[in-house]
């Protein structure tokens, strides 16, 4: 789960500061559903994979129906937030991530790495994207593997509007190859 680049518009919503901590867990009530499999492709490990063009509400039911499968299987959870508890880590909370790992989901192609040869020229055009559009944000280091919100700066956007920039500029950015 080290690899969430792309669910920077989740950790938003909940007001976290960088793309690097695993923002699933961190979604605070997901409403009901499971994952359709007609809103994503299915990977070739057969776990779904959402798209840089997967609404945020198409990506929380993937990662609501992992939650679910892992709840389930007696990972221990934060109920207020349906998320496992990331800091618990008994035998098992292990297993049940062995026996969920085939709903977890995996990223869009464009955001790893080590599928896409242009991610750290793609990552420059997001983070000005994302300034450009009135988002205080800066890199992490190392530089690709996320973000934080610029310290002791009042962001003049809303959660919503936050949310909307970073997906917007996410698809932008690293669509163009």
């Amino acid at each position: 789960m080290s690899k969430l680049l792309g669910l920077a518009a989740l950790a938003v919503v909940l007001g976290a500061c960088s793309t690097t901590a695993p923002p699933p867990p961190q979604v605070a009530s997901i409403e009901g559903g499971s994952a359709a499999p007609t809103t994503s492709a299915t990977s070739v490990a057969g776990r779904p994979q959402w798209r840089l063009d997967s609404t945020d509400e198409e990506v929380k039911k993937l990662w609501f129906a992992y939650y679910a499968c892992l709840g389930e299987h007696g990972h221990k959870m934060i109920p207020e937030r349906g998320s496992p508890d990331q800091n618990s880590h008994t035998p098992q909370d292990k297993a049940a991530e062995d026996a969920c790992l085939h709903t977890m989901p995996l990223e869009p192609d464009e955001l790893d790495k080590s599928k896409n040869p242009h991610f750290l020229d793609d990552y420059h055009v997001y983070m000005k994207c994302l300034t450009d559009k009135g988002m205080r944000v800066h890199a992490i280091d190392p530089f690709g593997t996320g973000w934080t919100f610029d310290d002791g700066v009042t962001q003049t956007l809303s959660n919503d509007q936050q949310i909307k920039v970073e997906h917007d500029c996410q698809a932008q950015s690293f669509a163009n190859h």
